[in-house]
């Protein structure tokens, strides 16, 4: 005959109520991170008037809406997730180097705006004002970015006072959409946009210079690509300083630049070009001396085109690299 226990008993009845309690809190945990996560997802869709996506320390996504979601497909293509790495699925160099100053600069800890234009359904351009924004966790640490894009396309007043900051000293400016966030000049976009208004008989002779600072590729591999960005910005530096008011600087891709001369011949460039050099000769970081090649052409009459004009200054730049002392 089995003798029972009782101690045995009230160690089980403990056990029991313990898994019960231990069960009863997982559940209601779940079912408040299920509510939490339901109001989430209520109010990021809610929003119907801003794109939203979070993003981790690493550049991961932690959330997004359905409209970021559809930007992202039409824009790059990508079929986003949770985890995916956004600059993994943009193909743009210059792209990818804007947003990444943007994202340095947020997991720096800055809160600020920015102009950005993004694809919209059928192939549609809308602007956004972005709203970046460091995430925090308990400690005040900084643990990822959060950025709420609001559509302003049809809003011309808030386009015409972002616009007008091009024309003053306002450090804003460096956020629009048309500047390298790298070295402050004009991106690619501009430049094209530029040089189809300065592609008219008052602004000839129209000289077209193409710039390479070269080696960079290998500064970046032997020291880092802080260093070749201290390069790249030092450099430019000197080919703003030699610039007319009237000049316009841009980034053409990657380590490549362009310089617009309106009204400006063929023996006027190559006098610049000169001042370019010696001034470039000046410039190191790390003893690591710049060395920059230059090719140009100059458009003098309406019948030639520019195209025609654009490709005769790369070309020459082409042929100038490969004399020219390469670190």
């Amino acid at each position: 005959m089995d003798v029972i226990n009782i101690e045995t008993m009230k160690a089980d009845n403990r056990k029991r109520l313990e898994e019960q309690a231990f069960e009863e809190g997982v559940l209601a945990l779940s079912e408040k991170l299920e509510l939490a996560n339901s109001l989430l997802t209520t109010i990021l869709e809610a929003t119907h008037e801003f794109i939203i996506f979070g993003l981790d320390k690493e550049l991961r996504y932690l959330s997004y809406n359905n409209k970021h979601k559809e930007v992202a497909k039409n824009q790059w293509g990508a079929d986003i997730a949770i985890g995916t790495r956004i600059l993994d699925i943009i193909d743009s160099r210059e792209e990818r180097e804007n947003l990444k100053v943007f994202f340095d600069r947020v997991l720096a800890g800055e809160q600020f705006t920015s102009l950005e234009e993004y694809v919209g359904e059928n192939g549609t351009v809308v602007i956004g004002k972005n709203h970046w924004s460091p995430i925090r966790n308990s400690d005040n640490e900084i643990i990822g970015i959060v950025c709420f894009i609001q559509d302003v396309t049809e809003n011309k007043q808030f386009i015409k006072e972002m616009l007008d900051e091009k024309n003053s000293e306002d450090k804003n400016i460096e956020s629009l959409t048309f500047l390298d966030q790298l070295t402050g000049v004009y991106n690619r976009k501009f430049y094209e946009k530029e040089l189809a208004r300065l592609d008219d008989s008052q602004y000839y002779p129209l000289s077209i210079i193409f710039v390479n600072i070269n080696g960079i590729e290998k500064v970046n591999n032997q020291y880092g690509h802080a260093i070749g960005d201290i390069l790249i910005r030092k450099a430019v530096q000197v080919l703003k300083q030699g610039c007319r008011g009237d000049d316009v600087v841009s980034r053409y891709d990657g380590d490549e630049f362009v310089i617009l001369m309106p009204r400006t011949e063929g023996a006027k460039v190559e006098r610049a070009l000169e001042r370019f050099k010696i001034n470039m000769d000046e410039v190191k970081v790390k003893s690591i001396k710049v060395s920059v090649s230059f090719g140009f052409s100059t458009k003098y009459e309406e019948t030639e085109k520019i195209e025609v004009v654009t490709k005769m200054a790369q070309r020459h730049l082409e042929r100038q690299k490969e004399f020219d002392y390469i670190y």
